[in-house]
């Protein structure tokens, strides 16, 4: 008896009471600062020790950061 309480705990325990959907979540695309971003996944690729992911996001970040330059250059001749 103790093993059927115990197995439907462990199913019924952890069950959501909503089916959460993607509107339920607020995001603004313009208030994401990628280059944050990228600096905290190269950082992560570091302490893995995982060289792909190194050169990945830190092409990404020079990209952005390219961006910016030229941005600022076109704003401020």
């Amino acid at each position: 008896m103790l093993k059927y309480f115990l197995l439907l705990f462990l199913l019924g325990g952890c069950v959501p009471k909503h089916n959460p959907q993607p509107i339920d979540t607020k995001f603004d695309e313009n208030k994401r600062d990628w280059a944050e971003v990228y600096k905290l996944e190269m950082k992560a690729a570091v302490e893995n020790e995982d060289e792909g992911a190194y050169h990945f996001f830190f092409q990404e970040y020079m990209k952005l950061r390219i961006e910016q330059y030229k941005a600022s250059k076109q704003n401020n001749p």
